[in-house]
């Protein structure tokens, strides 16, 4: 078994970007399965790319990944390095983009048989918590402790979405409780607020 969620406990970095995130773990799952095991981008068919691909056996084990920031100054002793991470925002369109992995990797696994993760990496506390009023968005929410299966609807369509291609519902296949993990970076980094990292993973089966 690909086992992501101790691929990602033994990460200890803040990261600049969703690309440094993705290949920091693809390395560390190359330290557990083998370099030659391990492709980033991997292309399933000829009009779908998946961040990162683990084969096992006669398959490839698909891997989407997420990295939602909140804005702070991090600095990383070790590197002697300070940079900025910028407030992403956007929760509607991310919480939608979400549950569209989870869709794109359910495809994968119910032609291979097997499974596959989605996983979220955040220092956004709007991900996590349980919401204190509604949004548009309500059915897509993925704070701690809720499950989401079937049909996942907007509570109202706006035109952005609709000029976007995010107003049709998310028909999930399987069901997915969301059990958050903290993360825990290195002591010799600290952030000028904004500090907590969580991840969450989805094993789809």
């Amino acid at each position: 078994m690909v086992d992501v969620e101790w691929g990602m406990k033994r990460l200890d970095q803040v990261y600049h970007s969703e690309d440094h995130l993705k290949m920091a773990l693809a390395a560390e799952l190359s330290q557990m399965y083998g370099k030659k095991r391990v492709r980033l981008e991997w292309m399933p068919n000829s009009s779908m790319k998946v961040d990162i691909g683990v084969r096992r056996e006669d398959v490839t084990i698909p891997i989407e990944l997420k990295y939602k920031t909140d804005s702070t100054t991090v600095e990383d002793n070790a590197f002697d390095e300070t940079f900025t991470l910028s407030r992403q925002g956007a929760h509607d369109r991310a919480h939608y983009r979400f549950f569209e992995d989870v869709r794109r990797v359910e495809g994968i696994v119910s032609e291979q048989g097997r499974y596959g993760y989605v996983v979220l990496l955040t220092n956004d506390s709007n991900y996590w918590t349980e919401p204190q009023q509604s949004a548009l968005y309500d059915e897509f929410r993925i704070h701690d402790g809720v499950t989401r299966e079937g049909a996942l609807n907007w509570s109202e369509i706006k035109p952005w979405m609709v000029n976007g291609g995010h107003e049709d519902p998310l028909e999930l296949d399987g069901e997915y409780r969301m059990e958050w993990t903290d993360f825990d970076y290195r002591d010799d980094i600290s952030l000028s607020k904004n500090e907590r990292f969580r991840y969450l993973v989805l094993r789809v089966d």
